[in-house]
């Protein structure tokens, strides 16, 4: 294909609509002052415009490609593919008079035709659309324009969890457990309103700039105790999700499940975000679903030999075979990674020593079981063994300095809450006052008492002999 002409570009540029007239009339002023009487040409041309930011380097190749058209979807200019899956394609877009950016998820044409399908979209988007949580990515809208339909969601800036690890390797335990710490509390809201995932990964795991982990993708979410048919069931789509995290039950029939297929798939991310590896790697399709049934994956310590046995246990719980072996919910997960970060940052304040006679193996080694005896047992310890340690002088080697957490943006936010539980406990304990004991009068030496006494004779002597006198 011959190169497209500056002239060419500028004109199918005009046509797309995607520049304001007064906007690109300035802009190719400034370039003619830049240019100083050379002719410029159409890359120069684009990319004085890519960096005024009017226009993107996607609408830049699309044009290239004699492409003027669909740039707008309602209210929404599109800036650029984010990418495709089964189910739709995601845009970036910014909103025409807020300047907000979006993402926006475009439904397949060719599922449009089928109504019952459309309707299921529109009824499970609405649902989706009211989970309101700082760890799970928002839905505000669901819209259609011609026959183009589309959701309207939050625009993370970050990258998913499984690009982290494949570009920057297995996490720390420590990281790992904040992050599926944050997962966990983003699925237990949805769990709430009656919503399952089925499809949690790393790649539908967003971490932003400031360390945040958000929920992607809940268009296969399954919506418990509802009298109508799910959209997948309505469509025979047996098996959703994704084999590598994939629950056995899910793999047997995807609308049996209930919320501990999730936490199953959770575990799954866990095991990857420690050993940059699913706990099944190999195989086909078929094997690998099959093993996530009838095997267990190699363990945690013959991987990484460096991994807490506290943490092993919590992951290893959370990929039981069996639903009723894994934890009851996420609060109990919840609770569980909360224990163990506790520990972790008490161990590190003291040095790597025990705090408050609490060792970093934990409590009876098994903080997975000694939530399930105990719901708040867990959260106790961690409450106590921080609130020891930071009860502790400034002077003392268990002292934990928490402002510094309390106050740094990179903080993690389990890090930053157990700081601030730290802090808390420190302005709370009670300091024994003082104190004072009177002081001994110093000793009235023994001449000087003599002295005042012959003064005080010698005085009334005198008063006497004059009274006489006058007599």
């Amino acid at each position: 294909m011959a190169e497209q002409s500056a002239k060419s570009f500028l004109s199918l540029l005009e046509k797309s609509r995607i520049v304001a007239d007064d906007s690109l009339k300035s802009a190719l002023t400034e370039l003619a002052g830049i240019a100083d009487g050379e002719k410029v040409n159409t890359e120069k041309l684009a990319s004085h415009l890519v960096d005024s930011g009017l226009i993107t380097r996607w609408h830049v190749d699309k044009l290239l490609d004699g492409k003027y058209k669909g740039f707008f979807l309602g209210k929404f200019k599109l800036l650029g593919h984010l990418g495709t899956g089964g189910m739709s394609s995601v845009y970036l877009a910014q909103h025409k008079v807020s300047q907000q950016t979006r993402a926006i998820k475009v439904l397949p044409r060719k599922r449009v035709s089928d109504k019952s399908y459309l309707d299921r979209f529109y009824r499970e988007g609405k649902a989706a659309a009211a989970l309101n949580h700082p760890n799970v990515v928002r839905i505000y809208d669901i819209c259609s324009e011609a026959d183009t339909h589309f959701m309207v969601m939050e625009h993370v800036k970050g990258s998913d969890l499984y690009e982290v690890v494949k570009d920057d390797g297995p996490l720390s335990p420590e990281v790992a457990a904040d992050y599926v710490l944050q997962a966990a509390d983003g699925l237990m809201h949805a769990h709430e309103k009656g919503m399952v995932h089925r499809d949690i990964k790393p790649a539908n795991l967003l971490r932003t700039q400031d360390g945040v982990v958000k929920i992607l993708d809940l268009g296969l979410a399954l919506f418990q105790q509802e009298e109508e048919e799910s959209l997948t069931v309505l469509h025979n789509e047996k098996v959703m999700g994704t084999a590598d995290y994939l629950s056995p039950e899910q793999a047997v029939n995807s609308h049996n499940v209930d919320h501990r297929a999730d936490i199953y798939s959770l575990g799954c991310t866990l095991y990857f975000f420690l050993t940059g590896k699913p706990p099944f790697s190999e195989g086909s399709l078929a094997q690998r679903i099959a093993m996530h049934q009838t095997q267990e994956p190699k363990s945690l310590l013959e991987v990484r030999s460096d991994l807490p046995p506290e943490l092993v246990k919590i992951c290893e719980k959370m990929m039981r075979k069996n639903p009723d072996e894994r934890y009851r919910d996420c609060e109990h997960l919840r609770q569980a990674l909360t224990g163990f970060l506790a520990q972790k940052t008490a161990s590190v304040g003291a040095g790597g020593d025990q705090v408050s006679g609490v060792s970093s193996a934990g409590v009876n080694g098994d903080i997975g079981d000694l939530v399930d005896s105990s719901s708040s047992a867990t959260d106790e310890l961690a409450i106590a063994t921080v609130a020891d340690a930071a009860g502790a002088g400034s002077d003392s080697p268990f002292a934990i300095d928490t402002s510094a957490v309390v106050d740094d943006p990179n903080a993690s936010a389990s890090s930053k809450a157990l700081a601030r539980a730290a802090v808390a406990s420190k302005k709370t304990t009670t300091v024994a006052p003082k104190i004072r004991t009177r002081r001994r009068a110093k000793k009235v030496p023994v001449w000087l008492i003599a002295a005042v006494v012959i003064s005080m004779i010698a005085i009334l002597v005198g008063v006497l002999i004059f009274a006489a006198s006058i007599a």
